[in-house]
């Protein structure tokens, strides 16, 4: 896993790379990091939830983003995309108990399919996604209207991972961000490659303000 995380960084291809997240992050700079007791500004407790790929081991780069979030004050849950109905009922039983609070969503592969089922699940009881990120999901649904951004890490060649595609009703922002130019970056370490994590936590950051 190191060792594919050093090749890429040392690439060819690393200044493009990092030149078209820079593209995106820009307005991301100034982010604050910290949020008292990680207490979101509509009254509950910010739900973060960062969903695995199959069989639970191979998205250890949600774990890593995890810690990222939680060092930054954000409490975050990482768990199997086999949890998204209990993350749904979850974040509903929260919502019941404290009000109207921030949702964000964070999948890889499975777990990337899985966050959008858990969107639709939410969309049904009328509660808003506020952010959600999705690296190389396999077979994604619509997205559903109730989703307010969107960033999608994929591959149009050479690797496994679909755009996303916006459902009925879809108003908010959706960024397709292509990866097939990487050579070094593939299903498999997608979402460990540290540039993306820091542009997902950082548009966590933002959701969060």
């Amino acid at each position: 896993m190191k060792k594919s995380k050093n090749s890429f960084e040392n690439s060819p291809s690393r200044r493009s790379f990092l030149g078209s997240i820079l593209a995106i992050a820009f307005t991301g700079l100034h982010v604050k990091t910290t949020f008292a007791a990680g207490k979101g500004e509509r009254g509950g407790h910010p739900q973060v939830y960062l969903l695995r790929g199959l069989a639970n081991i191979f998205s250890t780069g949600l774990d890593e983003i995890g810690r990222k979030l939680r060092v930054a004050g954000v409490d975050a849950h990482v768990e199997s995309f086999t949890a998204w109905r209990s993350a749904l009922n979850k974040i509903v039983s929260n919502r019941q108990k404290f009000g109207p609070s921030p949702v964000i969503l964070v999948g890889h592969s499975l777990g990337a399919n899985a966050i959008i089922s858990l969107a639709q699940g939410l969309e049904k009881r009328g509660i808003r996604v506020d952010y959600m990120a999705s690296f190389a999901a396999t077979s994604p649904s619509p997205l559903p209207a109730n989703i307010t951004r969107a960033v999608n890490f994929y591959f149009s060649s050479h690797s496994w991972g679909a755009a996303l595609t916006k459902g009925p009703g879809f108003k908010g922002r959706l960024d397709n961000l292509d990866l097939s130019h990487h050579q070094h970056v593939n299903h498999f370490n997608i979402e460990k490659q540290g540039p993306l994590q820091d542009e997902v936590v950082k548009g966590i950051l933002r959701a969060l303000r």
